[in-house]
């Protein structure tokens, strides 16, 4: 029977790679539409499943033990999702996955400090293998240098320490009160300071944005869910598995066939996560 780490672990997978798919779409949008109205309309259509689930699983969302950690969190969350989306708009996708990348970098000594967790040589080591992968696989260029990989940069670090308050929240909360608590202040934020730039949607648009949403309220009651499960240390190094929707995306929508250094990164990022994996059955 599968340990509760590693079904973490493949719970945060799917996760990433849903996220992945999610904020293609986004970026695509953010082409017509402004920052604001994007993150509106991807987290109306996010919450309206997992208000569905909400619905039949008869708990109340909104109910907490620590509601000013769940609403500090929700506003700092909320924070680097603006990041993430600005720097989606100003610089090239792949470039933004190298920075946020380093996310997992941060999560292990903020895990140690936060939440005392168990230093493992083991998933410092998967989290470094991953992040040369991934690296190898994309060569950022001179579009690191770009006004928008400073948000990526900022992204990366909020969404260290967002991590970290999600498993602390998961000792006494729900999956749905902390995701519940973030898409709603992002919506109320959304309203506040980008109503006045919300415009028409065609249809053709609303349906890739739906789409979007859908997809993303997996990503995020998975990637909860993990937190949930295991530890946010031995999650770290999962972060890296993007490369593969990404290679995907690039391979199917833009018929970009991958080189050797992008399956050489594969195979490093593949690696990492095998054993990371194979941790998770010995991490408490």
């Amino acid at each position: 029977m599968i340990s509760s780490g590693k079904l973490g672990y493949i719970y945060v997978v799917l996760g990433v790679i849903l996220y992945s798919f999610s904020d293609a779409i986004m970026k695509n949008a953010m082409d017509i539409y402004s920052v604001h109205q994007v993150i509106f309309l991807r987290t109306l259509f996010r919450f309206i499943p997992i208000l569905i689930l909400i619905y039949f699983a008869k708990e109340n969302p909104y109910r907490s033990h620590r509601k000013t950690e769940n609403i500090f969190r929700a506003l700092l969350a909320s924070c680097g999702t603006y990041c993430i989306m600005v720097a989606y708009k100003y610089a090239a996708m792949t470039d933004v996955s190298v920075i946020c990348g380093t996310t997992s970098i941060f999560v292990i000594p903020l895990s140690v400090w936060i939440l005392k967790e168990k230093f493992n040589k083991m998933n410092l080591f998967a989290v470094i293998l991953g992040f040369s992968g991934i690296c190898l696989a994309f060569r950022p260029g001179n579009g690191i240098f770009q006004c928008g990989i400073l948000f990526a940069v900022i992204a990366a670090i909020i969404s260290a320490i967002n991590r970290v308050l999600i498993k602390r929240l998961s000792f006494t909360e729900n999956e749905f009160t902390i995701i519940s608590y973030h898409n709603t202040c992002l919506i109320l934020v959304a309203l506040i300071f980008g109503c006045t730039e919300f415009h028409l949607v065609s249809l053709i648009d609303i349906l890739f944005l739906s789409l979007g949403g859908i997809i993303g309220a997996f990503a995020q009651y998975f990637m909860t869910r993990a937190f949930k499960l295991s530890s946010s240390s031995g999650l770290a190094s999962a972060s890296y598995v993007m490369l593969i929707p990404n290679v995907l995306i690039d391979y199917f929508a833009f018929n970009k066939v991958p080189d050797i250094y992008i399956l050489a990164g594969l195979i490093l990022i593949f690696s990492g996560s095998l054993i990371a994996f194979k941790l998770q059955s010995k991490l408490k």
